[in-house]
């Protein structure tokens, strides 16, 4: 999969390049080795074939310290989707430094009505007043990797991602 992603990656760098430069030579001939926006789109799994994890909840009715679950495993190159619900008993700003930097963000959607953030890196998603965020993305790097509550994680409230390699 990373090796699919890196070829459409790669190609749409190729095309870009090849339109950089003024020759009049056969543009139509470099047109027709590009490939389309469409077929990086089929390539690309943040868009087809996301992988719905189950939804971390921040906090409950009787306890502002829980977090369920505390365990995922992915697969490298795999694209997902990750909601996260936070109670209103206390302000979250969930923190994950080495996984935001290993993933490949594509997109945070929040708030009613719906707002898409788009950015390439992700220091915490907060919540203030309770709410829920999902945020779509592709695992990229195998390792293990913790996240959990700001100010929470020293007194335990930590989760562990796995990201297995492709094998590949």
């Amino acid at each position: 999969m990373i090796k699919t992603i890196a070829l459409a990656l790669a190609l749409g760098l190729a095309a870009t390049s090849a339109y950089a430069d003024d020759d009049d030579d056969d543009k139509a001939a470099d047109k027709a080795k590009a490939p389309s926006s469409a077929m990086l789109q089929i390539l690309d799994p943040a868009i087809h074939g996301l992988v719905r994890m189950k939804r971390l909840m921040l906090g409950t009715d009787e306890d502002s310290a829980s977090m369920e679950p505390r365990e995922y495993k992915l697969k490298a190159g795999q694209g997902y989707r990750w909601k996260i619900k936070a109670s209103d008993l206390t302000e979250y700003a969930l923190i994950a430094p080495a996984f935001f930097r290993n993933i490949w963000i594509r997109k945070v959607e929040a708030g009613d009505p719906e707002v898409e953030i788009k950015a390439a890196v992700i220091d915490e998603i907060e919540f203030e007043n309770g709410g829920e965020a999902e945020l779509f993305f592709v695992a990229i790097r195998p390792g293990t990797y913790e996240f959990g509550p700001r100010g929470m994680m020293e007194r335990g409230v930590v989760g562990k991602i796995i990201v297995e390699g492709t094998g590949g």
